[in-house]
């Protein structure tokens, strides 16, 4: 996953007051080491979950469903690599609430690996904050629908 965020287009609101802000932020350079060519070691992500984390994805997507612990969140990502070929977030912005929660905004543009199939939509995501690792993420796509003509036969 490539994270799009030139100075003038992120946007992060308080920061500085939020100390669950720079655990997200250490989970996204973590993963940005993962996915990079030759990156491959899990345990840079896997530091920054929660050993109890739950990613919750929506059942009607091929890698849906209640994601458990690291070892689940390293499946979770084995299943939606099979499902995009390529996948870009643009534009976040970040809204922390409270001191462990994390709300970001942004625009995915994801390219279907059994298609071939451009397609984008916003994406809200909700983080749970525990210890300073994630304990909770919960994404909440536009409209799965509009996405499974694209995805194709991938489950």
């Amino acid at each position: 996953m490539k994270l799009v965020s030139g100075r003038g287009n992120m946007i992060i609101a308080n920061p500085d007051q939020n100390p669950a802000f720079a655990t997200l932020m250490r989970f996204y350079a973590a993963e940005t080491v993962y996915l990079a060519p030759g990156g491959g070691d899990f345990s840079v992500i896997a530091e920054t979950l929660d050993a109890d984390c739950v990613l919750h994805q929506p059942a009607s997507l091929p890698y849906g469903g209640e994601w458990r612990g690291p070892e689940g969140f390293r499946a979770w990502m084995e299943a939606f690599g099979r499902v995009w070929s390529h996948l870009e977030v643009r534009d976040p912005q970040f809204f922390p609430s409270g001191p462990d929660v994390i709300l970001s905004r942004s625009h995915v543009f994801a390219t279907a690996r059994a298609t071939g199939k451009l397609i984008d939509w916003p994406l809200l995501q909700f983080f749970r904050i525990r210890n300073d690792r994630i304990a909770e993420l919960r994404p909440f796509h536009w409209d799965t629908a509009t996405m499974l003509p694209a995805i194709g036969d991938a489950k």
